[in-house]
């Protein structure tokens, strides 16, 4: 025996429905589970995602190196379920939030440096004044994660009523 989540009435262990709230026990733990914000990255992207970056590595021999290390360290992305966090910075920090729900558009962009290195780039256009765009970039399975991430804004749309507004 255990109690439904929802009426606390003790029901069979094994049971999918409550017998006596009615409640669907898989659907509700599933929507209880969405509203639960889970990290799906975090961290720094790449120091070099591009084919032309190596090409400029080559050339300057080794002080692009430095410069592209220094940009990586200074970005970390962390990608939620609900948000994605960007913080940008060496000694000063800023940290810039975009909430998924707001996301309009998702754009997958793939230059031929970058398909070189398998990589790829991602374009997030929101509905959000201050955050109108954001660039994610230097992930690595950011294909599948843009994926990941469209499922989640639609998600989040629905499980706050938001609809889209569309500009003209």
């Amino acid at each position: 025996m255990k109690a439904c989540p929802a009426c606390a009435e003790p029901i069979q262990a094994a049971a999918h429905k409550c017998r006596f709230c009615g409640t669907d026990l898989d659907a509700y733990v599933a929507t209880r589970d969405a509203a639960v914000e889970q990290t799906l990255f975090s961290g720094h992207p790449k120091v070099i995602y591009s084919f032309g970056q190596y090409v400029l590595v080559v050339i300057t021999l080794g002080i692009a190196l430095l410069i592209y290390w220094l940009r990586s360290r200074s970005t970390r992305f962390t990608i939620t379920t609900q948000r994605v966090r960007v913080e940008r910075g060496i000694l000063s920090k800023v940290q810039d939030n975009l909430e998924l729900f707001r996301v309009d558009h998702f754009d997958l962009l793939k230059p031929l440096g970058m398909r070189m290195l398998d990589q790829c780039m991602v374009h997030l256009r929101s509905s959000d004044q201050e955050m109108a765009s954001v660039y994610l970039y230097g992930i690595p399975g950011l294909e599948a994660l843009a994926d990941q991430l469209r499922e989640c804004s639609l998600r989040e749309r629905t499980r706050r009523r938001v609809m889209p507004i569309e500009r003209m």
